[in-house]
């Protein structure tokens, strides 16, 4: 694989530890092939104009135009993309202070959370989606899941859907397993719970070194088109280095941008990206 393997355990308030990186699970087996089926998203809803009320003639249909793509949206295909991720949030103060600077740059993360955090702080949820950025499954309490039961992954994964969606109206379509970890068996529950799963191209090992400058400058070093970069928005430290990330990657022609704006065709239970 590409990805580096590693872990820590982080202290959280709601959780006896927190852990990220990946380890290597007794039964993991490499995926499947990743496929490309379009994912739906909610119909925009129509909007009826009542005609005059008198008229000299008949007011003649218009054709409705055909819809056109959100100034806001990015094609990748097009544009030079790279994501930055962040994951086993919402920190109540980390988290905002990182969606100040991006906001300020115009740009773009994917946050993969947790559930019990975002139980317990869903107005730092809704500004996530309100900046714009992608909100993922990251499980309740970052368990690593092939080591549960069946009922034990569905409960990680069907909990914190149901947190992320009371707190923003939005169900995730997006999970990244704890630690990377995952097995065949736990590829088949998140295809059943509809859910695509997200790993990484570069592992940044923010929370082992804690240092700001050595962040930004293996960021900016090991940048590429459409890649996505792991980091943690509970770390002070990675926090602290988001401004320069943002401006030094803006400066190399990169549009921030989401992981589904990478990957505009996710496939429930699909790696993405694939494992090499």
């Amino acid at each position: 694989m590409r990805r580096i393997f590693g872990m820590t355990m982080v202290a959280v308030s709601l959780s006896v530890v927190v852990a990220c990186g990946r380890i290597p699970p007794a039964e993991t087996t490499a995926p499947a092939p990743s496929g490309s089926s379009t994912r739906s998203t909610p119909a925009s809803p129509s909007v009826t104009t009542s005609p005059p009320a008198t008229s000299a003639k008949p007011v003649e249909p218009r054709t409705s135009p055909t819809p056109q793509p959100s100034p806001e949206a990015v094609d990748c295909r097009q544009a030079k993309c790279i994501a930055l991720t962040y994951d086993d949030g919402p920190d109540p103060t980390l988290t905002p202070k990182l969606l100040s600077a991006l906001n300020k740059r115009d740009a773009k993360a994917t946050f993969f959370v947790l559930g019990q955090l975002v139980h317990a702080h869903p107005e730092v949820v809704k500004q996530i989606q309100a900046s714009g950025s992608e909100i993922g499954n990251h499980s309740w309490d970052h368990s690593s899941l092939p080591q549960l039961s069946d009922a034990g992954v569905k409960s990680q994964l069907k909990r914190t859907n149901a947190a992320i969606e009371s707190a923003t109206g939005d169900r995730p379509q997006l999970a990244r397993p704890p630690y990377g970890a995952n097995t065949k068996r736990t590829d088949r529950i998140h295809r059943q719970q509809r859910l695509s799963e997200i790993f990484w191209d570069v592992d940044t090992l923010d929370w082992r070194y804690a240092n700001t400058d050595r962040l930004v400058r293996y960021v900016l070093a090991n940048a590429g088109r459409n890649k996505i970069i792991l980091m943690h928005d509970i770390h002070q430290s990675t926090v602290a280095a988001a401004p320069a990330i943002i401006k030094g990657l803006q400066a190399k022609g990169y549009t921030l941008a989401t992981v589904s704006d990478i990957y505009p065709k996710l496939r429930p239970g699909g790696h993405y990206p694939e494992f090499q």
